[in-house]
């Protein structure tokens, strides 16, 4: 009998050491991974922002350029070729927009309000959840105070996903309704072109958007899984 309840007794503490290794095992991974997601997002949300390849603006020849491409983004321009030899060359003309330029449609100057929010929010996203400066300068925080800094980095991240998704959505409607855009007479390019498409810059926006949501999910996720007064540091 005594023999059955010491295997008993061990076999139980066998397990709960499993079920601890696997539930600190799942917090690191989950730590990780939010982490991890959450910097390529607010990588690429910083890309996205100064990408010229927001929309594709095909335009027809005229008296001042080639039939070609303009690159429309929210903070630069770059215009078709207009000079002999500029596509064998790679002579590229570009303008650099100002904050908040008056001849923007309401998508663009709020992708430039937005985009420069995102990025903001997940730089504080990335400070909260990457956990390990508390972990040395902070060692009595306690399971309430940790899971609310978890929660804090979840929700900039999430945040700055939405500030991502608004303006890059919207746009995609604009492009896929062909909507005009009255540049200024110096451009010289049309208010309409003979058609839009979008530029990587959209893709990338999208990808960042997605990355941002699956690291906050994941930090906030992981206030779940923590059981001690200590920061699990990574």
């Amino acid at each position: 009998v005594e023999v059955k309840e010491s295997n008993t007794v061990h076999f139980m503490g066998v397990k709960i050491f499993i079920i601890l290794i696997m539930g600190l095992g799942a917090s690191y991974s989950l730590q990780l991974v939010g982490f991890s997601t959450g910097c390529a997002g607010c990588v690429l949300s910083l890309l996205t922002m100064k990408h010229t390849d927001w929309r594709l603006w095909y335009i027809e020849k005229t008296a001042m350029y080639k039939a070609g491409v303009a690159h429309v983004g929210i903070w630069k321009i770059c215009f078709p070729p207009n000079l002999i030899g500029a596509d064998e060359y790679s002579v590229v003309c570009c303008h650099d927009f100002g904050f908040n330029e008056k001849f923007f449609p309401l998508e663009m100057k709020l992708g430039q309000i937005l985009m420069v929010v995102a990025s903001f929010l997940a730089f504080f996203g990335l400070f909260f959840s990457f956990l390990t400066p508390w972990n040395i300068f902070c060692p009595g925080l306690t399971e309430k105070q940790v899971k609310l800094l978890f929660i804090t980095g979840g929700l900039f991240y999430v945040f700055s996903s939405i500030c991502v998704f608004v303006p890059i959505s919207w746009n995609v409607h604009s492009i896929s309704a062909n909507k005009s855009i009255a540049f200024p007479t110096p451009f010289h390019l049309p208010s309409h072109p003979t058609t839009q498409r979008n530029g990587s810059a959209i893709y990338l926006g999208f990808m960042s958007g997605i990355l941002l949501l699956i690291g906050g999910l994941c930090v906030i996720a992981q206030r779940c899984l923590v059981r001690s007064n200590r920061i699990i540091a990574m």
